[in-house]
């Protein structure tokens, strides 16, 4: 697939009603991500050594969106960088629908312990923090939270000039799909909504699946607006 990227044209009624509706899914999980990133950026400025209870405005952010039913969100929260906390080194505060429920996700921060979950390596942190951008990861199975395909959106949180973690939102891809489908499947003619690695998240062809890695180098990807995300014309 090229990598060479134009916009994607707004005056198509089709394109429209997609860029639409991937707007609405996007700017919801992107939304909250601003919003804890926001909150948290102004506790790392405010105080001089930053424990994990000064971390309760996340929560206070993210429960709301949880158990409102016709959020699309499905975990969201911040992810500390290593040694950015005073009282732990790697440290997830983070939230998460299970079984219809909100609940604090669990996991073992200690590197010493066997089911250490070292986050330092994986896209949805390194990503914001290497480049200073936004990010989606996926789609990918979450086998951590939602033990299903999953789109994750994570921004940087920096005080000053350090960066001092990831804030970030999870999207089911089936509702991401369920909000979306609908356009594509109206656009008339086959495409595709991939993400930065040309990697589908959607489309409207039976050919090319959530997750498959696409592979089309007459194609050219149309940047939607300034999201980690392009729309494709298949052939």
């Amino acid at each position: 697939m090229s990598t060479q990227q134009t916009p994607a044209r707004t005056d198509d009624p089709g394109i429209a009603g997609i860029l639409t509706l991937v707007d609405a899914v996007v700017g919801e999980a992107f939304g909250l991500a601003e919003k804890i990133a926001a909150n948290v950026a102004e506790v790392f400025t405010s105080h001089e050594a930053v424990r994990r209870t000064d971390l309760a405005g996340v929560g206070a952010l993210v429960l709301p969106s949880l158990e409102d039913p016709s959020a699309r969100i499905q975990g969201a929260g911040f992810v500390a960088a290593v040694d950015a906390l005073a009282d732990s080194r790697w440290w997830l505060e983070w939230f998460m629908l299970r079984n219809g429920s909100a609940e604090r996700l669990l996991v073992d921060t200690d590197p010493r312990g066997e089911n250490f979950y070292d986050y330092g390596s994986l896209p949805w942190y390194d990503v914001p923090r290497d480049t200073g951008r936004r990010h989606i990861t996926g789609p990918y199975v979450d086998y951590l939270c939602t033990d299903d395909y999953t789109l994750t959106f994570t921004v940087p949180v920096a005080a000053g000039s350090t960066f001092v973690g990831v804030a970030g939102a999870d999207v089911r891809v089936f509702t991401f799909e369920k909000a979306v489908l609908p356009s594509l499947r109206a656009a008339g003619r086959t495409v595709a909504i991939v993400n930065a690695e040309g990697r589908v998240v959607l489309s409207n062809s039976a050919r090319h699946v959530s997750g498959t890695l696409l592979r089309a180098p007459d194609a050219t990807p149309h940047q939607i607006r300034d999201l980690p995300l392009a729309l494709v014309d298949l052939h």
